[in-house]
């Protein structure tokens, strides 16, 4: 009865994570591309291919590794490195609070999907169900985990190829925006809900007009989080207001 139960157990979690391994493809698609772009920049600026498998494993930054080389490469310290890196992913704050609530009964995996919660891990936990009857914990692990190893993966290939290559990048930076939009593209045609879509191209407007590009983004999401809060005070009020009429 044990040995039946325990196959059993072997079997769902195979496939739990057979689902979870095919939602992250658009991930895998995106990150071992833009991972290798990684690399190939890590080794121009002189560093071995360890310190891509290091940064990606500890730090898993995306756009913030971008920045460290670019800032390592011209003589930057690593104080200044580390505070540059954190105002740029200063918006994963946003993404951690809206995820309280996903989070809030995953048990002892819950740090490590914190510290794995990029822009794309993100978008892949709002949009895909949790298989009936599995485990919410071991199926966020297993994007969050399988996203993570694809950027480790990308930038070891990268910085490995990098040092026998001669390759042309222009353009590889965008990868990760173009993925981050096919993503946005398909959250918005899952959800039956779209004020938070308009709000968001209306806070990316208002920013783009106000603030500089290089501090469009903090803006906007912080001019996007207030007009989501104002329309859900909006409702709110409207909702007692009728109910004090009737």
């Amino acid at each position: 009865m044990i040995e039946v139960e325990e196959r059993e157990t072997g079997e769902q979690n195979k496939d739990l994570f057979m689902i979870a391994l095919k939602a992250t493809i658009p991930v895998f698609l995106g990150y071992i591309p833009l991972g290798m772009a990684f690399g190939f920049l890590l080794d121009g600026a002189g560093y071995h291919w360890i310190y891509a498998f290091l940064m990606s494993l500890f730090i898993y930054a995306g756009s913030g590794q971008f920045l460290a080389v670019a800032l390592l490469a011209a003589g930057a310290g690593l104080t200044e490195v580390v505070v540059a890196t954190l105002l740029l992913n200063l918006r994963h704050s946003f993404y951690g609070l809206s995820m309280l609530e996903k989070f809030s009964d995953v048990g002892k995996v819950k740090p490590y999907l914190i510290f794995a919660l990029t822009d794309e891990t993100y978008a892949l936990l709002t949009i895909t169900e949790v298989p009936p009857r599995s485990s919410k914990s071991r199926f966020y692990f297993y994007i969050a985990a399988l996203d993570h190893l694809y950027w480790i993966v990308g930038s070891v290939l990268g910085a490995v190829l990098g040092s026998v290559l001669d390759l042309n990048l222009e353009g590889m930076s965008f990868v990760l925006t173009a993925l981050f939009v096919v993503l946005t593209i398909e959250q918005y045609f899952n959800s039956n809900v779209r004020f938070p879509f308009i709000a968001a191209v209306g806070a990316g407007i208002l920013s783009l007009m106000f603030f500089r590009p290089e501090n469009m983004l903090l803006a906007s999401i912080v001019i996007g989080t207030l007009i989501l809060i104002a329309r859900e005070k909006f409702v709110k009020e409207n909702l007692h207001v009728k109910q004090d009429i009737q």
